[in-house]
C-alpha cells in the first residue's frame, strides 16, 4: 500500500509534506502527505510532460470540479488543489479503506445483504454526481472504496458534463472495457444510464468476484460488452431480473438510479453490519499502516543502475492479529478515520494507483535477472474497440496504446514521442520497417489518402496514396496489414459515416502498391446493413504471394479466407467453427506452406488450397487449444488438457509437451510467444517458460494475464496489459 519516496519526488506541494508513495503511473503520481496542522491526505499530481498538454491541464481541473460535486460522503472531501501549478495537484481525504477489487480478493465475494447496501449508496452516490449533469465514466471495482462507513467513489479523471464532448474524440471509447456501457465501447455519447450499467457490472463483481463480461483484451471485452449476454452466473437469485435490467444493451431499458436503489430494498443496520470479518480487519489495518507511516526516501539510483528499473517498494505485513470484537473493529476504525481525516481518494487508476492485477516491479534485486521485469508503462483507453489490439513492432521502436499512443524504446520502455496526432481516427499496420495510416480528413468529400509515418517523431509525412473513387473519415476503412511491396486496406463509397455502416455505401478490399501509391486491384466485399458496427475484418498477415484473413458476417460469424495477393483474387474460404469469441478466432498463425487457424482446434491447411495437412488430437478426445504460434517450422499451442505442445510444422507430428499443468480457459485465450531459447506462455500462477527443444519448463514466473510478444531485435519479451506495457528479458 505504501512505497518509499524516490530520490527525486518532491518534498512537499503546497502545505502539505509527502510522507510516501501510494501508486505511480504514466499520467502522474498518488502520494500521501500530511499538513503541518497533522491532516493526513492523498496527494495527486501530474507529471510534467503531461502537463504541458493544455487539454490535460482542463481535464484535471474537471476532475477537480468533479470530486467536489460528489462531495465527502460519498467521495473524498477535496481540501485543496491547484490545478494551474507547475506540478498540478489536488489534496483530498485520505480513505480508511481498500478499494472493491482488493476487499473481494481478501474476503471473497460479498454476501447479499452487502451486495444490496453497496448498491443503494452507490445508487446515492451517482445520482448526486448526475443531478449536476457529471457523469463519472469509469465505475468499476478498483474506483470504489470499502470503508467503514460506506463506499466511496473515486477516480474522475474522464468524468464530465452530460452532453459535453469538447475533450472527448467522436468514435472512441474512454473507460475500462470491462465495465464500460455497449454505447460507450463504440464512442457514443454515455449518459447517466451508462454509469448505470457500469454499476450493476460492479455489483456483479462484488457478489460473484468476476465482471459480468469475464476478462482478456480490450477487443474482446468490447466486443462481448456490446454483443454478448452478461455472465450473472452466481449472482444471487433475488438479484437477477434486477441486474439484468441494469445491463440492457438499449439504454432506454435501464432503470434510474432512485429506481435502482428502490428494488435492492437494503436491509437494516449500517454498512460495515454486512461486511466480512476479514474485511474489517484489513480496514482496521489500514488505520494503523497511516498512524504510524514516517517518511522514508531512498537514495539516488548508482551509475551503473538499469535506467529502465523501477524503485523496490515495501508493504507494510500485519502481523497475526489477535480475536477482536466487530464492535471494536467499528470503534478503532471510526476513532481513526476521524483523528486521520480520513475519507478519499488514497488510489486513482488514471493517475496509476498500484495496479493489483498488473505486472509488479521486483522488491529487491534479483540474483536471475532473467526473471525480473525490466520496465513498465502506463496505458489507459481504447481508441478502436473493433480491432483486436496488437502493437506495432519495428525495429528499434514499439508503438504501443490506442488513445494517448506512444512510441516507445523496447530496450528500456523510454518514450520516443507520444501521440502526435496522426493516430486520431487513423488507421495503421507495419510491415516491420515502416508505419502506414490511412483514414480521417475533415472534410467528407476528401478522397481515401495513404501515408507513412516517420518512426523518430510518431509525425504523418504526404501520402504517397490518393484513392480518388473511395471517400475518407467513412466508418468500415480498416488497413489491414503491408509488407514492403504493398499496402492492404479497405475502402468504400457513398455518403460520409463515421459512426457505423451506411445503407447507400459499398466497400472494397484492395491492394495498394507501396512504392507507387497506385491501386493493384480492388474484391467487392458483402453489403453491410444500415448502422451495421461489425467491421468486415478481424485480422490480416500477408506472407508471401497470399493474403490470409479473417473476415465476419454481418451477423459476427467469422470465416478464414485466403486471397492471391498479386491479383486480390479469393482463393477458398472456410468457416472458423468454434466455442471462442470471433476476437479469439482471430489469430491464426501462418507460415510459408500453411496456415494454423484459431477455432479451439490444432489444424495445419494448405495456404494454396485449404485442404488439411494434418489434424493434432491431442491427448485427450475432443482437447482445446489455444491460439497456435509458429516459427521455424514448430507449431506451439496450449492444449488444455496438459500445458504447452510444440509440433513439427510439416507432418503434425508432436516433438514435446509440457506435463500436468492445470489450464484454465482463460490460458487458452493467447498465444504462446516464441522467443530464442525459449516460448512462453500464460498460466495461472503467471507466465510459463519452456525449453524451445525439449519443453523442460523452468519455475513460472509472476505476470499479469496480459498478451506477449517477442521483441527479438530488443531482446525483450513485451506484455500488453488492458492499462500498461512491460518488458521482461527474452530468453
Amino acid at each position: 500500500m505504501l512505497s518509499p519516496l524516490t530520490h527525486d519526488d518532491p518534498h512537499g506541494l503546497g502545505a502539505y509534506r509527502l510522507i510516501a508513495r501510494l501508486g505511480s503511473g504514466g499520467m502522474g503520481t498518488v502520494y500521501l502527505a500530511r499538513s503541518a496542522s497533522g491532516r493526513t491526505a492523498a496527494l495527486k499530481t501530474m507529471h510534467a510532460r503531461i502537463a504541458a498538454d493544455p487539454a490535460a491541464r482542463t481535464r484535471f481541473r474537471l476532475e477537480v470540479d468533479a470530486a467536489r460535486v460528489i462531495g465527502p460522503v460519498h467521495g473524498a472531501r477535496v481540501f485543496d488543489a491547484d490545478p494551474l501549478a507547475d506540478t498540478p495537484w489536488l489534496a483530498t481525504e485520505y480513505v480508511l479503506g481498500p478499494p472493491l477489487d482488493e476487499a473481494v480478493s481478501l474476503a471473497g465475494p460479498l454476501p447479499e445483504p452487502a451486495v444490496r447496501t453497496l448498491g443503494a449508496l452507490l445508487c446515492a452516490a451517482l445520482a448526486q454526481l448526475h443531478a449536476s449533469d457529471v457523469v463519472h465514466r469509469d465505475l468499476k471495482p478498483s474506483n470504489i472504496m470499502i470503508t467503514a462507513d460506506g463506499p466511496k467513489v473515486i477516480d474522475f479523471g474522464i468524468a464530465r458534463a452530460i452532453g459535453d464532448d469538447r475533450l472527448t474524440r467522436t468514435g472512441t471509447a474512454a473507460g475500462t472495457p470491462a465495465f464500460m456501457s455497449p454505447e460507450q465501447a463504440t464512442g457514443q455519447e454515455h449518459t447517466s444510464e451508462g454509469d448505470v450499467f457500469a454499476l450493476a457490472g460492479v455489483l456483479t463483481y462484488a457478489a460473484t468476484g468476476r465482471g459480468p463480461f469475464g476478462t482478456g483484451q480490450h477487443a474482446d471485452l468490447i466486443y462481448r460488452v456490446r454483443y454478448a449476454d452478461p455472465d450473472l452466473t452466481g449472482v444471487p437469485p433475488a438479484l437477477l431480473p434486477i441486474l439484468t435490467r441494469c445491463l440492457s444493451k438499449n439504454p432506454a431499458d435501464r432503470p434510474s438510479t432512485t429506481d435502482l436503489a428502490a428494488q435492492l430494498c437494503p436491509g437494516q443496520g449500517g454498512f460495515a453490519d454486512h461486511l466480512p470479518d476479514p474485511l474489517l480487519m484489513e480496514i482496521t489495518r489500514r488505520v494503523g499502516d497511516v498512524w504510524h507511516a514516517r517518511p522514508h526516501r531512498l537514495p539516488a539510483p548508482p551509475d551503473h543502475a538499469f535506467a529502465g528499473s523501477f524503485p523496490s517498494g515495501t508493504r507494510s505485513v500485519p502481523s497475526t492479529p489477535s480475536v477482536v470484537s466487530r464492535r471494536k473493529l467499528l470503534v478503532l476504525g471510526g476513532i481513526s478515520a476521524l483523528g486521520a481525516a480520513a475519507a478519499g481518494a488514497g488510489a486513482w487508476a488514471w493517475s496509476g494507483r498500484q495496479d493489483t492485477t498488473g505486472p509488479k516491479p521486483p522488491a529487491v534485486a534479483s540474483k536471475e535477472p532473467a526473471w525480473d521485469m525490466l520496465w513498465q508503462v502506463r496505458g489507459t483507453s481504447v481508441a478502436d474497440p473493433l480491432v483486436p489490439p496488437s502493437p506495432l513492432v519495428l525495429d528499434g521502436l514499439l508503438v504501443v496504446g490506442e488513445n494517448g499512443v506512444q512510441g516507445l524504446d523496447p530496450a528500456t520502455g523510454a518514450t520516443k514521442w507520444s501521440d502526435p496526432g496522426v493516430w486520431f481516427m487513423r488507421r495503421t499496420a507495419t510491415d516491420g520497417k515502416q508505419i502506414y495510416a490511412a483514414d480521417h480528413t475533415l472534410e467528407e468529400t476528401d478522397p481515401l489518402r495513404v501515408a507513412t509515418v516517420d518512426p523518430a517523431t510518431g509525425k504523418l509525412r504526404a501520402p504517397f496514396s490518393e484513392l480518388k473513387d473511395l471517400r475518407a473519415i467513412l466508418y468500415g476503412t480498416q488497413l489491414l496489414c503491408a509488407t514492403g511491396d504493398a499496402v492492404y486496406l479497405v475502402g468504400g463509397r457513398g455518403p460520409h459515416t463515421n459512426t457505423g455502416f451506411g445503407k447507400d455505401q459499398t466497400w472494397f478490399l484492395l491492394g495498394i502498391d507501396a512504392r507507387s501509391g497506385n491501386k493493384l486491384w480492388e474484391v467487392p466485399l458483402p453489403a453491410r446493413p444500415d448502422k451495421s458496427e461489425r467491421l468486415h475484418f478481424l485480422s490480416a498477415q500477408a506472407v508471401g504471394k497470399y493474403l490470409v484473413l479473417v473476415q465476419q458476417s454481418a451477423g459476427g460469424v467469422p470465416r478464414l479466407v485466403v486471397h492471391d495477393a498479386l491479383t486480390g483474387k479469393a482463393l477458398w474460404d472456410r468457416p472458423l467453427d468454434g466455442k471462442q469469441s470471433a476476437f479469439s478466432r482471430a489469430h491464426p498463425a501462418v507460415d510459408d506452406r500453411h496456415v494454423y487457424p484459431s477455432a479451439g482446434e490444432l489444424v495445419a491447411l494448405g495456404l494454396a488450397d485449404g485442404k488439411v495437412a494434418w489434424r493434432f488430437a491431442g491427448e485427450t478426445p475432443g482437447a482445446r487449444f489455444s491460439p497456435p504460434a509458429v516459427k521455424d517450422s514448430v507449431v506451439y499451442a496450449v492444449e488444455e488438457s496438459r500445458g504447452m505442445v510444440a509440433l513439427d510444422a510439416t507432418s503434425g507430428t508432436l516433438r514435446w509437451a509440457e506435463k500436468g499443468r492445470e489450464v484454465t480457459a482463460d490460458d487458452l485465450d493467447t498465444p504462446p510467444a516464441v522467443g530464442i531459447t525459449q516460448v512462453y506462455s500464460s498460466a495461472a500462477s503467471g507466465l510459463v517458460a519452456a525449453d524451445i527443444r525439449t519443453g523442460a519448463v523452468s519455475r513460472p514466473f509472476k505476470a499479469a494475464k496480459a498478451r506477449y510478444f517477442a521483441h527479438a531485435s530488443a531482446g525483450r519479451l513485451i506484455a500488453i496489459g488492458d492499462e500498461y506495457t512491460a518488458a521482461y528479458p527474452l530468453a
